[in-house]
Protein backbone atom coordinates (compact mmCIF):
# COMPACT_ATOMS: atom_id res chain seq x y z
CA UNK A 1 0.00 0.00 0.00
CA UNK A 2 2.81 2.57 1.58
CA UNK A 3 4.64 1.39 -2.36
CA UNK A 4 1.47 2.69 -4.62
CA UNK A 5 1.20 6.10 -2.89
CA UNK A 6 4.40 6.69 -3.05
CA UNK A 7 3.98 5.69 -7.52
CA UNK A 8 1.16 7.74 -7.03
CA UNK A 9 3.04 10.32 -5.51
CA UNK A 10 5.88 10.25 -8.17
CA UNK A 11 3.61 10.43 -11.16
CA UNK A 12 2.19 13.58 -9.83
CA UNK A 13 5.33 15.46 -9.54
CA UNK A 14 6.20 14.00 -13.14
CA UNK A 15 2.59 15.66 -14.20
CA UNK A 16 3.45 18.77 -12.70
CA UNK A 17 7.00 19.28 -13.78
CA UNK A 18 5.50 18.21 -17.17
CA UNK A 19 3.03 20.95 -16.58
CA UNK A 20 5.23 23.58 -15.32
CA UNK A 21 7.99 23.16 -18.01
CA UNK A 22 4.98 23.34 -20.67
CA UNK A 23 3.75 26.54 -19.59
CA UNK A 24 7.20 28.34 -18.82
CA UNK A 25 7.90 27.15 -22.62
CA UNK A 26 4.39 28.57 -23.71
CA UNK A 27 4.20 31.90 -21.08
CA UNK A 28 1.51 33.63 -23.32
CA UNK A 29 -0.89 30.34 -23.74
CA UNK A 30 -0.70 29.31 -20.06
CA UNK A 31 -1.38 32.99 -19.24
CA UNK A 32 -4.72 33.04 -21.58
CA UNK A 33 -6.00 29.50 -20.46
CA UNK A 34 -5.70 30.21 -16.81
CA UNK A 35 -7.23 33.70 -17.59
CA UNK A 36 -10.14 32.29 -19.82
CA UNK A 37 -10.75 29.50 -16.70
CA UNK A 38 -10.63 32.34 -14.04
CA UNK A 39 -13.46 34.59 -16.19
CA UNK A 40 -15.34 31.14 -16.42
CA UNK A 41 -15.42 30.19 -13.22
CA UNK A 42 -16.63 33.65 -12.52
CA UNK A 43 -19.07 33.69 -14.47
CA UNK A 44 -20.50 30.24 -13.31
CA UNK A 45 -20.57 31.14 -10.08
CA UNK A 46 -22.39 34.49 -10.60
CA UNK A 47 -25.13 32.76 -12.71
CA UNK A 48 -25.76 29.92 -9.87
CA UNK A 49 -26.37 32.97 -7.27
CA UNK A 50 -28.86 34.26 -9.42
CA UNK A 51 -30.32 30.72 -10.52
CA UNK A 52 -30.46 29.28 -7.11
CA UNK A 53 -33.01 32.69 -6.05
CA UNK A 54 -34.99 32.08 -9.56
CA UNK A 55 -35.56 28.96 -8.55
CA UNK A 56 -36.64 29.46 -4.80
CA UNK A 57 -38.96 32.11 -6.07
CA UNK A 58 -39.94 29.68 -8.48
CA UNK A 59 -40.73 26.61 -5.61
CA UNK A 60 -42.17 29.52 -3.36
CA UNK A 61 -45.09 30.13 -6.35
CA UNK A 62 -45.29 26.78 -6.86
CA UNK A 63 -45.98 24.73 -3.60
CA UNK A 64 -46.72 27.35 -1.67
CA UNK A 65 -48.74 30.38 -3.21
CA UNK A 66 -50.60 28.66 -5.46
CA UNK A 67 -52.17 26.48 -2.41
CA UNK A 68 -53.67 29.78 -0.97
CA UNK A 69 -56.76 29.97 -0.95
CA UNK A 70 -58.36 33.12 0.84
CA UNK A 71 -58.20 36.01 -0.84
CA UNK A 72 -56.98 38.07 2.39
CA UNK A 73 -53.89 36.19 1.83
CA UNK A 74 -50.81 38.10 -0.27
CA UNK A 75 -48.02 36.39 -1.15
CA UNK A 76 -44.78 37.99 -0.11
CA UNK A 77 -41.44 37.64 -2.06
CA UNK A 78 -38.62 37.04 0.20
CA UNK A 79 -36.40 39.78 -1.89
CA UNK A 80 -39.15 42.71 -1.38
CA UNK A 81 -40.09 41.66 2.30
CA UNK A 82 -37.19 44.54 4.03
CA UNK A 83 -38.20 47.16 1.45
CA UNK A 84 -41.83 46.78 1.59
CA UNK A 85 -42.06 47.22 5.32
CA UNK A 86 -39.96 50.08 4.91
CA UNK A 87 -42.16 51.90 2.05
CA UNK A 88 -45.75 50.29 3.15
CA UNK A 89 -47.06 52.93 5.96
CA UNK A 90 -48.78 50.00 7.65
CA UNK A 91 -48.25 46.31 7.07
CA UNK A 92 -49.49 43.09 8.83
CA UNK A 93 -47.24 40.08 8.09
CA UNK A 94 -48.26 36.48 8.83
CA UNK A 95 -44.40 34.88 9.27
CA UNK A 96 -45.05 30.85 9.37
CA UNK A 97 -43.86 28.02 8.09
CA UNK A 98 -46.19 26.23 5.27
CA UNK A 99 -47.19 23.22 7.23
CA UNK A 100 -48.02 22.39 10.96
CA UNK A 101 -51.13 22.12 13.10
CA UNK A 102 -51.35 25.67 13.44
CA UNK A 103 -50.30 26.71 9.70
CA UNK A 104 -53.42 24.62 8.55
CA UNK A 105 -55.61 25.39 11.75
CA UNK A 106 -55.24 29.00 10.28
CA UNK A 107 -55.72 27.82 6.73
CA UNK A 108 -58.98 26.04 7.90
CA UNK A 109 -60.58 29.39 9.52
CA UNK A 110 -59.51 31.60 6.92
CA UNK A 111 -61.20 29.02 3.95
CA UNK A 112 -64.37 29.08 6.27
CA UNK A 113 -66.19 31.80 4.50
CA UNK A 114 -68.06 32.65 7.48
CA UNK A 115 -64.91 32.93 9.46
CA UNK A 116 -63.61 35.02 6.60
CA UNK A 117 -66.78 37.49 6.46
CA UNK A 118 -65.89 38.26 9.88
CA UNK A 119 -62.05 39.56 9.12
CA UNK A 120 -61.87 43.21 7.98
CA UNK A 121 -58.28 43.54 6.69
CA UNK A 122 -55.89 41.69 3.97
CA UNK A 123 -52.59 41.06 5.32
CA UNK A 124 -49.09 39.44 3.87
CA UNK A 125 -47.73 35.84 4.13
CA UNK A 126 -44.05 35.35 4.41
CA UNK A 127 -43.47 31.53 4.12
CA UNK A 128 -40.58 30.55 6.62
CA UNK A 129 -38.60 27.98 4.21
CA UNK A 130 -35.23 28.97 3.59
CA UNK A 131 -32.97 30.45 5.85
CA UNK A 132 -35.40 29.76 8.89
CA UNK A 133 -32.51 30.68 11.74
CA UNK A 134 -31.98 34.18 10.34
CA UNK A 135 -35.33 34.77 9.74
CA UNK A 136 -36.24 33.88 13.14
CA UNK A 137 -33.47 36.09 15.10
CA UNK A 138 -34.08 39.48 12.48
CA UNK A 139 -38.04 39.19 13.63
CA UNK A 140 -37.22 37.57 17.07
CA UNK A 141 -39.96 34.56 16.33
CA UNK A 142 -39.95 31.25 16.66
CA UNK A 143 -40.34 29.75 13.18
CA UNK A 144 -42.30 26.66 13.83
CA UNK A 145 -44.95 28.99 15.43
CA UNK A 146 -47.48 31.20 13.53
CA UNK A 147 -46.56 34.87 14.21
CA UNK A 148 -48.83 38.17 13.04
CA UNK A 149 -46.72 40.96 13.44
CA UNK A 150 -47.74 44.93 13.01
CA UNK A 151 -45.39 47.25 11.36
CA UNK A 152 -46.09 51.19 10.77
CA UNK A 153 -43.56 52.95 9.24
CA UNK A 154 -40.95 50.37 9.07
CA UNK A 155 -41.09 49.47 12.98
CA UNK A 156 -42.65 46.79 14.35
CA UNK A 157 -46.30 48.15 17.02
CA UNK A 158 -47.77 44.84 17.54
CA UNK A 159 -47.99 41.03 17.07
CA UNK A 160 -49.35 37.70 18.42
CA UNK A 161 -48.77 34.43 18.00
CA UNK A 162 -51.56 31.85 17.08
CA UNK A 163 -50.18 28.96 19.15
CA UNK A 164 -50.77 31.78 22.17
CA UNK A 165 -54.71 31.42 21.56
CA UNK A 166 -56.41 29.71 23.64
CA UNK A 167 -59.62 28.91 21.09
CA UNK A 168 -58.68 29.51 17.71
CA UNK A 169 -61.75 29.43 16.74
CA UNK A 170 -63.32 31.70 18.73
CA UNK A 171 -60.38 34.30 19.42
CA UNK A 172 -58.46 33.86 15.95
CA UNK A 173 -60.18 36.77 13.68
CA UNK A 174 -61.37 38.97 16.81
CA UNK A 175 -56.99 38.72 17.33
CA UNK A 176 -56.42 39.41 13.91
CA UNK A 177 -58.81 42.40 13.56
CA UNK A 178 -57.21 43.98 16.96
CA UNK A 179 -54.43 44.82 14.79
CA UNK A 180 -54.65 48.74 14.25
CA UNK A 181 -56.64 49.23 10.83
CA UNK A 182 -54.74 50.60 8.30
CA UNK A 183 -55.21 49.65 4.50
CA UNK A 184 -52.18 47.90 2.69
CA UNK A 185 -51.78 50.54 -0.01
CA UNK A 186 -48.93 53.12 0.08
Amino acid sequence: MKRSAAIIKEKCLILWREFVRAASENERRTLTIAVSLVVVVLIFSVSAAFAQTAIRRSQLEELVFRSLKSDHLIPLDYQTVDQRIKDTKAISIMFSQPSGTSYENVMTILDDPDQEKMLNRKFYYYPIVYDSETIAKKYQLDPRQVTFIFFQNGKEKNRFVVESLTDLNDTFIPELNRLPMWTLKK
